[in-house]
């Protein structure tokens, strides 16, 4: 589905080392946090007697809607909440109990599947997660669910070899997998689960099908669910013995999903292998499944075609020939007793755009005959949506159109500014999709007519301009989507996942961190936590720079702070200039700090249980020394403003981006705070965690930022 020219080719090209370090902190800390509590949330998602919603094929049912509840979305969007990292999110998100799902394309076209809670009160907002060295390949796939288990394929076109993962939904235990070797095998479109199988395309490998409930291991065939518990006991053990180790070593490494056994699917059947070349979404109705494969230009593999197979067997029912490839799979109207296909001229390479076309095609569920078909000017990429009478479908001129499903007459086009690679949802009456800018769209779906418009990425709190490849999802009023940076001029920038909802729902839940304004003691207070200092996936610790920053993976120094919190620091910004200070000016070269003084205190419950206060120069020591820092001199500069997107003339708050909100040397301009060190003394010292006085990583603590010398004294 992505050229060699496209996608690969990109990343390969533009991703630099910084990145790549960036990516790899990141998933280092989530791995470090997330697999030391693994015992801990799986029994939470287990006593809650929660199981993951069903999502068993693309867009969550035949129809291809996006949708499972019907209930009308926001009539006044805003964005509710939102997570931000580096992976680029080709695929549409997915719906699970507490959250969606999303898969992602990190550096070096690594993949990383994150679970995203949709509380938007949440500061660490990633339920689990999984990547490398688990993840053997890109992540571009959608996955499916049933029964509380979750299916999800990597690689993408450019990759040989695939695995197909079987993970618990909840808790993201790796279940069973299976390995599909061979050139230009990648498991790119959602598969679909069906009667206890599932079925999806492998590119080169043609259609698998694989048993979902049971597994092999040491050669015995055995349910998932006991596979499961011997799993969690493996876990649980292994969890038990790094906590010994790490008493006794630093160093000690904690445990990953590769330590534990690797069940094995059961493969039932498989069609069309070196024939076929099957990247888009599989369907399946009854005993039918329903497999479209493309003729691939470059390598000369495959061929133009919609297939009908026998489910049970894979046998083929009949085969109907295409002229333009269907990347966007079939979607069923099984009470029309026909099937639609999206077919189109591109993959999801931007730099093709010019000169685009495809069509739509109505073809005979019972004997593989077309009943109608329309040309396209531009290409459909993605699923065609059906409600009642009508089929949506948008395409890649920049136009979401609505044809009768009887004969493919059209009924309405809406007109958007910029081209569309994602599909559209329908929900309530209303049908939303989103395009390359990052601009949500709501219309009728009874006539076309625009209900609002959204740019979600110049949102005062993300600016993190984007495309939306995968298609948006809708679910209890709210809008879910997510962006990706591939071939766009801010190809380096951080994309999102985003929840958007109605205005007055976001006032009813508005919450998270706050911040405490004491003007008689000319004080505030900022919660936070002790950060995490060991990253397992780099070769050493690097040396505090900050000591207040966001958390990974929204943090650029969270792998180098004392601290991590979750308030704006543009907010507390205004709340220091309530109490009377000034800012001056961040360090630049040689250029000191400019502004006024401040004290900081960190205040934290003590080993002995009595409530301490230090100021932040004692948390702080030399590596090499093991001495603490003198008393330092703290400034407040104010952050510098920036314009991430160079097209959108608006600037936001630097220090909101970034999430530095102290900064021990001048590594930095986006950041209220620095102290009176400079970039020579950074040289000098190599600065660490005083673990003397200092709780345990992940203890709550309290930033205390003092005008003058008023307020709480050391205890």
């Amino acid at each position: 589905m992505m050229g060699k020219t496209g996608k690969c080719k990109v990343q390969n090209e533009k991703c630099k080392m910084a990145n790549s370090e960036a990516v790899g902190m990141h998933l280092s800390l989530r791995i470090f946090i997330l697999q030391l509590s693994f015992c801990i949330l799986h029994f939470a998602f287990c006593t809650s007697s929660a199981s993951a919603a069903d999502w068993p094929t693309n867009r969550g049912n035949s129809a291809r809607t996006g949708n499972l509840d019907d209930k009308p979305g926001p009539k006044e969007p805003i964005v509710l909440w939102s997570h931000k990292s580096p992976e680029h999110y080709i695929a549409a998100p997915v719906l699970g109990d507490k959250g969606v799902y999303v898969s992602g394309l990190g550096a070096f076209n690594t993949g990383v599947f994150y679970y995203l809670g949709n509380d938007p009160k949440l500061t660490d907002r990633i339920l689990w997660m999984k990547s490398a060295p688990f993840i053997k390949r890109p992540l571009v796939c959608p996955p499916a669910i049933s029964d509380g288990l979750m299916i999800l394929g990597d690689g993408m076109h450019q990759t040989d070899g695939a695995i197909l993962y079987c993970l618990s939904a909840a808790t993201g235990r790796a279940l069973w997998q299976l390995d599909v070797p061979g050139k230009l095998v990648h498991l790119e479109g959602a598969p679909a689960i069906a009667d206890g199988r599932v079925y999806t395309g492998g590119g080169a490998a043609g259609v698998l099908c694989v048993g979902l409930k049971t597994a092999v291991l040491d050669g015995k065939e055995q349910p998932v669910a006991a596979l499961e518990k011997m799993l969690d006991e493996r876990w649980a053990a292994l969890v038990a013995k790094y906590e010994v180790d790490k008493r006794r070593d630093d160093l000690a490494m904690p445990p990953n999903d590769d330590q534990l056994p690797r069940p094995l699917a059961k493969l039932i059947w498989k069609k069309g292998e070196g024939k076929w070349h099957v990247d888009a979404p599989m369907a399946v109705h009854g005993d039918r499944v329903y497999a479209a494969s493309a003729l691939i230009d470059e390598e000369k593999i495959g061929v133009r075609s919609l297939f009908c197979l026998n489910a049970a067997d894979g046998a083929t029912v009949w085969e109907a020939p295409l002229r333009v490839n269907p990347w966007a799979g079939a979607t069923v109207v099984a009470d029309k007793g026909i099937i639609l296909v999206g077919c189109s001229t591109i993959r999801f390479d931007r730099k093709l755009l010019k000169g685009a076309r495809g069509e739509i095609v109505a073809i005979d569920m019972a004997n593989g005959q077309f009943k109608w078909r329309i040309d396209v000017p531009g290409g459909v990429l993605s699923s065609v949506a059906v409600k009642g009478d009508i089929a949506v479908f948008t395409a890649t001129d920049g136009k979401v159109r609505a044809i009768n499903i009887a004969d493919g007459q059209p009924k309405w086009t809406y007109e958007a500014a910029n081209p569309f690679f994602a599909a559209p949802a329908i929900s309530g009456g209303s049908v939303y999709a989103a395009d390359l800018r990052g601009v949500l769209h709501a219309m009728n779906l009874s006539d076309g007519k625009p209900q609002w418009a959204i740019d979600v990425t110049a949102d005062p709190m993300l600016m993190a301009p984007g495309s939306v490849y995968g298609a948006p999802i809708v679910s209890d009023g709210r809008v879910y989507l997510a962006t990706c940076n591939i071939d766009a001029e801010q190809a380096d920038a951080q994309c999102i996942v985003a929840c958007v909802a109605d205005k007055s729902l976001a006032a009813s839940m508005a919450g998270g961190p706050t911040i405490a304004v004491d003007k008689a003691a000319r004080s505030i207070r900022v919660p936070g936590k002790i950060a995490p200092r060991k990253l397992i996936t780099l070769k050493e610790i690097y040396p505090l720079e900050v000591v207040a920053a966001y958390p990974s993976p929204r943090g650029q120094k969270a792998h180098e702070t004392v601290i991590t919190f979750d308030a704006k620091p543009s907010d507390i910004h205004k709340a220091l200039e309530g109490l009377g200070l000034k800012p001056g000016t961040p360090a630049r070269e040689d250029a000191p700090p400019t502004g006024p003084t401040v004290r900081l205190l960190l205040e934290f419950t003590g080993a002995d249980g009595e409530p301490r206060t230090v100021p932040i120069d004692r948390t702080i020591v030399d590596r090499r020394t093991g001495r603490p820092l003198p008393t330092l001199k703290w400034y407040f500069t104010g952050s510098v403003m920036r314009q991430p997107d160079p097209n959108r003339d608006l600037k936001v708050y630097g220090a909101d981006l970034t999430g530095t909100l102290v900064a021990i040397f001048p590594v930095t301009d986006e950041t209220l705070f620095q102290s009176n060190l400079t970039m020579k003394d950074s040289t000098l010292l190599r600065l660490e965690t005083n673990r003397n006085v200092l709780p345990v990583e992940g203890t709550p603590v309290t930033l205390i930022i003092q005008a003058d010398d008023q307020g709480p004294k050391q205890k």
